[in-house]
């Protein structure tokens, strides 16, 4: 029996040789930056959904302070896979409840940030897309083109390297791209992770 990821995979496989943006219609992706993504980055805006876990695909309470980990043994400039930490702090157990997966750019040859995210424990593909980064320095916008939220909408993360959220010239351009991507900002809810644990030294160390 083949399995459910490998079915997508192979079906997937059938797109390549065309457009890879057509697995993700309706947004725009960026060429996948340059810079190295490894570190920590904090969920600072996002769509409400409250699906599974705590982490990236469950932020309403009991969750908060959710975001990811990127990790690669791979060098700048051209970095398509990284191993990928997701996490998200439980309020009422309080602890830090996390998730393994990986992220790997779909066509390294065509210029279009569409990513797999494949979790380590299931095999389950999403696909998703990067809509904006300033070069991995404080943020990335990121499209969940196959993860829909309980109202139907595709969950749109902004993540930030520090807990302190995106600076005034960072956010204008969050706005600019989630407004070319006829995404509604106020339809995005707002976290502060200001006081979160250091996630690293949480779990890391």
């Amino acid at each position: 029996m083949v399995s459910s990821g490998l079915f997508f995979l192979l079906l997937v496989s059938c797109v390549l040789a065309d457009d890879v943006r057509d697995l993700c219609p309706g947004v725009t992706p960026i060429t996948p930056a340059t810079a190295n993504a490894e570190g920590t980055w904090w969920i600072v805006r996002a769509s409400k959904s409250s699906s599974g876990q705590c982490g990236p695909t469950n932020n309403q309470p009991p969750c908060r302070c959710t975001g990811l980990v990127y990790t690669t043994d791979l060098l700048p400039p051209r970095i398509s896979k990284y191993n990928a930490t997701l996490f998200g702090y439980d309020t009422e157990t309080q602890v830090y409840e996390m998730q393994y997966s990986v992220t790997t750019i779909v066509d390294p040859t065509q210029p279009y940030g569409i990513f797999y995210l494949i979790d380590d424990s299931t095999g389950a593909i999403n696909v998703g897309a990067a809509l904006d980064t300033d070069n991995h320095e404080t943020f990335i916008i990121f499209y969940f083109c196959s993860v829909l939220t309980s109202e139907g909408e595709p969950l749109v993360i902004v993540l930030s390297r520090s807990r302190n959220g995106l600076c005034s010239e960072s956010q204008k351009r969050v706005d600019a791209a989630l407004e070319a991507n006829n995404i509604c900002k106020d339809n995005l809810e707002s976290f502060d992770v200001s006081d979160c644990a250091d996630i690293y030294d949480y779990c890391f160390n």
